[in-house]
């Protein structure tokens, strides 16, 4: 099989692409990381407005993220999954949009572009410096895409520029926000991720091929749709409740949720990764939530990630998807 298609957030999975912890380097603190621990967020405050090397001043944590992210490609494949590594950015990648925000980061693939079906998505991320994360993705996926008649590349009109964090009007539209549901695209929408801008580009451009896309506002300072929810097989799903501004939308209404605890959203309980519609991998603190799963049966398959989500992702975020069978 060739091409790219990605048509569920369930069905079995095939290919993926994982990030990477080299040159990760993180901005100084602004709004727009307000997500991150309280630990992270004051190292950043006391930079002196300077952009943080993770692999100087944490070098425990980094070597900790690195080590996880092997053992989560291992795992992909070891279940059959085929597992793309990106490349190290160049020297003038390094300083792309500096001006904006310095910084740069390859951890999570999954934000700053996505696919929906075979539609190659380059799309733009709130964080001005995680934009150039487009460019190794790209090189990797390109090939593929031009090597398969039926696959579709789009990218979105460029973001206004703005300061000094990077954020401004958008349009923004980030990976972690899109849930596939067959046709259904469900959105996230908030302070931290998607904004109205970007969905509406999104739906001007997805919905002539047959999908039909439902915002999901988020409440709080909460990074993405995945964040708060994750969809599990054909009726069942988990989801933190109250950062859902308007509930569950339209599509989800009738669903099976394991309701989450602030805490077990805030450790990233939603953001693991189906292999299937019966097995999910999730980092193993979650001993509730994995319960919950074998009674619904789910089996839970244990990914070590709590080092990852310190910088405020997980499992899926460190995963773009390349292909994965409808459900």
């Amino acid at each position: 099989m060739s091409g790219i298609g990605n048509h569920s957030e369930f069905g079995v999975l095939r290919e993926v692409v994982i990030g990477s912890p080299q040159d990760l380097t993180l901005p100084p603190f602004s709004k727009d990381l307000r997500h991150y621990n309280d630990e992270l967020r004051s190292t950043l405050e006391a930079t002196g407005n300077k952009p943080l090397s993770i692999e100087q001043h944490f070098p425990e944590r980094w070597a900790q993220t690195s080590e996880q992210m092997d053992g989560i490609a291992r795992i992909f494949e070891s279940n059959g999954v085929t597992v793309h590594r990106l490349r190290p950015y160049t020297k003038e990648e390094k300083s792309y949009l500096d001006v904006q925000q310095q910084g740069c980061s390859q951890l999570y693939p999954a934000d700053p572009v996505f696919i929906i079906g075979n539609h190659f998505l380059e799309i733009n991320i709130r964080r001005a410096y995680r934009r150039k994360e487009v460019f190794p993705i790209r090189d990797l996926v390109l090939p593929i895409i031009e090597a398969d008649p039926d696959s579709h590349h789009v990218a979105m009109p460029p973001a206004r520029p703005w300061s000094p964090s990077g954020e401004g009007p958008g349009p923004f539209l980030e990976g972690g926000d899109i849930l596939i549901n067959g046709n259904d695209l469900i959105v996230g929408m908030g302070s931290l991720c998607s904004n109205k801008a970007g969905i509406d580009w999104l739906t001007r451009y997805i919905e002539p091929y047959g999908y039909t896309v439902h915002p999901m506002p988020i409440e709080g300072n909460i990074l993405h749709a995945l964040g708060i929810t994750c969809l599990l097989r054909e009726g069942l799903m988990m989801a933190y409740m109250p950062a859902l501004a308007d509930g569950l939308p339209e599509p989800l209404k009738n669903w099976d949720v394991i309701e989450l605890t602030r805490e077990e959203m805030e450790s990233h309980a939603t953001v693991g990764v189906s292999l299937d519609a019966t097995r999910y991998m999730i980092d193993p603190h979650h001993n509730r939530v994995m319960d919950e799963l074998y009674k619904r049966g789910i089996e839970p398959i244990p990914a070590p990630s709590d080092a990852i989500g310190y910088w405020g992702g997980a499992i899926r975020c460190i995963t773009l998807p390349l292909r994965r069978d409808a459900a």
